[in-house]
């Protein structure tokens, strides 16, 4: 009798150890099946009801002003906001035609949502439905605008300078029936548009300063939206419902052990109050700098929400297996210049850990409507995940930033707020889809102003242009500046006006490959999501102006292309993503997710093969260059009693180098004698200075034909990251090492 109620029991554990394995094995097949892919013919039928095919960029904006006939003489009381004019905009960036090299291109425009249907707009979110749905929130970065009822024999609406009792918002301020804490979507599959959530403040509506950037959560389907009239952090799912928010300003700030900054009640202005004006910010009801949220994402590598906030620094705070907040903020990094740094409005992260992040100038709203913010002061700026037990980096992202060149104009700091990363480009100037993130696309002011420049840019198009820069995404600034290896795309159908900065606001890019790492899409649908282009011109593949090639990283990080140092994925305590009957999902090789993973994705610690498809580790993520080898070897100079590096080349790819451009990736260390160092006549050196024996030192270099570069033209450009070791002996004038 015991012996039957044994083997029972073992064939009841069997028969649960079989199910929970079914259960994993369908959880596997529903997250790596290819989701269906729409042809384009389906995704922008003839009456443009649909929304996204790969690549496509949405853009969000200012929608324009207009004045109508018979409105009141003075120009700007006379003046009112395009409900006509586009409050966002979907670019098509698949067929430049041309590799890259600072020209204009009219990239095509598959749909204009205008300021009629959504009001005013800043942050963008898509989700990963197979007819991804997009998001846009209200704002307030492009002006508030308040009117009074016509009155007498004036049939128009009366714009007025101060709260008044009677004020409404402007037409075009904030979409039909919506308010300053509006979100809208745009279905993916008719395209409707509709009033998605209303972000209150309890049963309160929140403050006229609105909302700043939103985030999707494609691990629990959710969305995060900062509030910038008090400071917090919403989630939301995605029928709308508001699941909660997060107070940085008391709760992460007491977590932190750091004195609570609570909302100032004070602040909310009604524009029924004689105290707010439309001219002037202070009056809007922001929510003080060391409690306001604005720029957020959700990093796949730790699964945190980061968020930056406006007394210059970026925190990020844990989310649980069910999607809330956890009770761990985390002061990740300070932005140079702290407190005085223009806001952070977008955050990205890379596959190779890094964090992206771009600022958009304060509200310089006048009651004329120009500027919308302060330009030329905005950067965009690249962080480094520190390398785990650092002593001398106790935080977990490298605190000596790196930046993006945006524009041409003045110091090229011209971003607008945006930052996203998409798909690379071929050498004929048609999009890569196995790029999945080789490209980065900025908003930005003024972007091919190059007067000031001695650089020229390829010739046509519009100097003042407000819009998109679109580059590849290694070089950082000392490497693009000015970002001549770049696209240049126009958001407005007007031109001309120095005082329009800010025009251009947040951009988002649809991408299906880098979101589910190991499950790739495959190549039939990847053709399927691009139309054929005609034959374009054939160029020479484009690199950095200069000679020089993208770092790799922060003084002593490994190089772009190694997994993020995470974790091993683990189970932690009670229901966790992905555990059979748990019903939350999760993406396989995440934190916390027991799916399987593919070898060298992001998060998953099983070794690949560098190279092979699909894998992230080493040479397999490095940028694709020419190929061509070059090498360092330590020689003492006897003259001099210094060490040098003689330097030999291999160019299998025939490029015929001739010279090469160094730069010292490791901090202390220059290269003396760079950044341009002929190789002919023979032998070539690279001298270091700063260097210390022992020290192994980490030098970009990019190996050109000379001749090639002084045409002006995109040249063929060798890249190799050049690690040489200081010798730990001493060499002496006149003698021997």
């Amino acid at each position: 009798m015991a012996g039957g109620q044994s083997d029972r029991r073992s064939w009841i554990r069997r028969g649960g150890i079989i199910a929970a394995l079914i259960a994993v094995l369908l959880l596997l097949l529903y997250f790596c099946q290819p989701r269906p892919i729409p042809s384009v013919t389906t995704l922008h039928p003839d009456d443009h009801a649909a929304t996204l095919a790969l690549g496509d960029a949405v853009v969000t904006g200012f929608s324009g002003l207009t004045r109508p006939a018979d409105a009141a003489r003075a120009p700007a009381d006379g003046t009112f906001i395009d409900v006509n004019g586009p409050a966002a905009r979907i670019f098509d960036p698949r067929r430049p035609g041309r590799a890259w090299a600072g020209q204009y291109w009219a990239a095509p425009r598959t749909r204009d949502i205008p300021a009629a249907a959504v009001g005013q707009v800043f942050g963008i979110a898509i989700d990963d439905d197979a007819y991804a749905n997009i998001y846009l929130a209200a704002t307030a970065l492009y002006g508030l605008n308040i009117v009074v009822p016509g009155r007498g024999r004036e049939r128009f609406a009366q714009r007025v300078k101060t709260g008044q009792a009677g004020a409404e918002w402007m037409a075009g301020q904030f979409g039909p029936g919506g308010g300053p804490g509006s979100i809208w979507k745009i279905d993916g599959r008719s395209g409707a548009i509709g009033l998605f959530a209303q972000v209150s403040l309890g049963t309160e509506p929140i403050g006229s300063a609105s909302l700043g950037t939103i985030a999707y959560d494609r691990v629990h389907r959710q969305l995060f939206v900062s509030d910038l009239a008090t400071g917090d952090i919403h989630r939301l799912d995605l029928n709308g419902r508001d699941l909660g928010a997060y107070d940085h300003g008391v709760t992460g700030r007491t977590l932190a052990r750091l004195p609570p900054v609570p909302q100032d009640g004070r602040a909310r202005v009604d524009i029924h109050d004689a105290g707010f004006r439309p001219s002037d910010p202070s009056t809007w009801g922001f929510a003080r700098a060391a409690r306001r949220v604005f720029g957020l994402a959700v990093n796949p590598a730790d699964h945190r929400l980061y968020y930056a906030v406006a007394d210059g620094q970026i925190w990020s705070v844990g989310l649980d297996q069910y999607g809330g907040f956890a009770n761990d903020p985390r002061l990740e990094v300070d932005i140079p210049d702290g407190a005085n740094a223009a806001p952070v409005s977008d955050i990205v992260f890379a596959r190779d850990g890094a964090m992206i992040a771009a600022q958009r100038g304060v509200i310089g709203t006048q009651y004329d409507y120009t500027p919308l913010a302060r330009g030329a002061v905005a950067h965009v700026w690249r962080f480094w995940p520190a390398k785990p037990f650092d002593p001398a980096q106790p935080r977990h992202f490298y605190q000596s930033a790196e930046e993006y060149a945006v524009g041409y104009a003045g110091d090229s700091r011209n971003s607008a707020g945006g930052v996203a990363l998409g798909y690379g480009y071929k050498d004929d100037g048609t999009i890569d889809l196995d790029g999945c993130e080789d490209a980065i696309f900025f908003t930005g002011d003024m972007l091919r102003d190059f007067r000031q420049t001695p650089q020229g840019i390829v010739p046509g198009g519009p100097l003042e242009l407000y819009g998109l820069q679109i580059s590849p995404k290694q070089p950082v600034r000392g490497f693009n500046v000015p970002p001549q290896v770049s696209y240049f795309v126009n958001y407005t159908d007007s031109m001309g006006s120095a005082n329009r900065s800010g025009t251009v606001g947040d951009i988002a890019v649809y991408r299906i490959d880098c979101q589910d790492p190991g499950c790739k899409i495959p190549a039939a649908d990847r053709r399927a999501a691009v139309v054929t282009p005609p034959a374009p011109q054939q160029v020479a593949t484009a690199s950095p102006p200069g000679g020089a090639a993208p770092p790799a990283g922060p003084p002593g990080n490994p190089p772009p292309g190694n997994p993020p140092n995470n974790p091993p994925p683990g189970t932690p305590p009670g229901c966790s993503p992905g555990m059979p009957g748990c019903g939350t999902p999760c993406i396989p090789g995440t934190p916390g997710c027991t799916l399987p993973c593919t070898p060298g994705t992001p998060g998953c610690t099983l070794p690949c093969t560098p190279g092979t498809p699909g894998c992230c580790s080493g040479d397999g993520c490095a940028p694709k260059n020419k190929v061509c080898k070059v090498d360092a070897q330590a020689v003492c100079d006897t003259n001099t009693g210094t060490w040098n590096y003689q330097l030999s080349t291999t160019d299998s790819a025939g490029i015929g180098i001739d010279m090469v451009t160094v730069h010292s990736a490791t901090s202390g260390v220059s290269v003396s004698n760079g950044p341009d160092i002929s190789l002919a006549p023979p032998p070539a050196a690279i001298l270091l200075s700063g260097a210390t024996p022992g020290q192994t030192v980490h030098i970009n270099v990019c190996a050109f034909k000379n001749s090639d570069r002084l045409t002006g033209q995109p040249y063929d450009c060798c890249h190799v990251m050049l690690k040489v070791k200081v010798p730990a002996g001493l060499c002496t004038a006149g003698g021997h090492p």
